[in-house]
C-alpha cells in the first residue's frame, strides 16, 4: 500500500520486528528490530527450484481481479454504438454490428468481475473458518444435523451458510440476513450462478427481457457493483471496524472507481 514502505497492498500480513532476530539457520539472514516481517510461501516451479515469495491475501486478489475487470467492462460499454430499432415489445436499442468485438470484450469482462467478486467471499469465508472452526458447527442436512469443522466445514459448507450462519456464529455477531446487504448478496449470488452455472436457455433469443439471464444481469447493474457488494459483506463481519491493511486499500480502491478514477 502506497505510503507505508511494506510494499504491494495485497501482501496478506505484515508486522515490524520489536527487537533483534538472528538468524535462523546456518547462513540465513539475520534482522534488525524495525524490520518488516512478512508472511511467506515457499513453492516450486516445474524443474523443482524452490521458489520463495510474500504470501498474498487471496481475498485481495480475487476483489482486485474483480474491480480491474469491472472498470473495464464499463470503459467498453461505454464505446457500444447504439441505433434506434423496433422490436417485439416496441421501440429499442441495436447494438451495431461493428461493436460486437466491444460487446462480448463486456460480456467477458463482466463474467470475470462476477466470479471474481463471489470467489473473494468465498476465500475470505474460508480463511475466517480456517481460524475459528477448531469446535466445530452444527450443519443441518435434510433432517439431519452434523458437527464438521476445520477443512471438512470449508468443504461441506456453501458460501450462503458460511456468511449467513457460521461466520456470525463464530464471530459472535448479528448475521447480514434480513438486512438490506443480504438482498444485495443475493443479487451477487445470482449474477454469480447466471455466470458459472448457465444454462441454455440463458443466452437464447427467445428469452424474456426480464429473466434474470446471463445477459440481463451484466445490463442490469453498473459492473462495480459486483466487488462493491462482495467488500460491503466483507466489511461487515470487521463489526469492530479495524480493517486489516489489504481490506483498507480494497475500500479505497472501490471508491476511486465508483468515481470514475482510473486505477493502475
Amino acid at each position: 500500500m502506497q505510503g507505508d514502505n511494506f510494499g504491494d497492498w495485497r501482501i496478506a500480513a505484515v508486522s515490524t520486528l520489536l527487537k533483534d532476530l538472528p538468524a535462523a539457520f546456518p547462513r540465513g539472514p539475520a534482522h534488525k528490530a524495525g524490520t518488516p516481517v512478512y508472511l511467506s510461501s515457499l513453492t516450486k516451479d516445474k524443474q523443482h527450484n524452490a521458489i520463495g515469495f510474500i504470501t498474498p491475501s487471496p481475498t485481495a486478489l480475487a476483489l482486485n481481479a474483480a474491480i480491474r475487470n469491472a472498470l473495464r467492462a464499463k470503459e467498453l460499454r461505454n464505446t457500444l454504438a447504439l441505433t434506434d430499432t423496433l422490436t417485439p415489445l416496441g421501440s429499442g436499442k441495436q447494438v451495431a454490428t461493428e461493436n460486437l468485438p466491444h460487446l462480448y470484450d463486456f460480456f467477458e469482462h463482466c463474467m470475470i468481475a462476477v466470479t471474481c467478486s463471489f470467489q473473494s467471499l468465498e476465500m475470505f469465508c474460508n480463511e475466517i473458518i480456517a481460524r475459528k472452526a477448531q469446535s466445530g458447527f452444527n450443519l443441518k442436512r435434510g433432517k439431519d444435523v452434523i458437527t464438521v469443522k476445520g477443512e471438512e466445514l470449508e468443504r461441506r459448507a456453501s458460501t450462503e451458510e458460511k456468511l449467513g450462519s457460521i461466520l456470525p456464529s463464530f464471530l459472535g455477531i448479528e448475521g447480514p440476513k434480513g438486512m438490506k446487504l443480504w438482498e444485495r448478496f443475493q443479487d451477487l449470488k445470482a449474477a454469480r450462478d447466471s455466470t458459472i452455472h448457465c444454462k441454455s436457455t440463458e443466452t437464447k433469443t427467445d428469452i424474456t427481457v426480464d429473466r434474470e439471464s446471463l445477459f440481463f444481469q451484466f445490463f442490469r447493474r453498473e459492473p462495480i457493483e459486483f466487488p462493491t457488494i462482495a467488500f460491503e459483506l466483507i466489511e461487515y463481519f470487521y463489526h469492530d471496524g479495524k480493517l486489516p491493511r489489504w481490506a483498507i486499500a480494497a475500500k479505497n480502491r472501490i471508491r476511486s472507481a465508483q468515481g470514475g478514477l482510473v486505477i493502475d
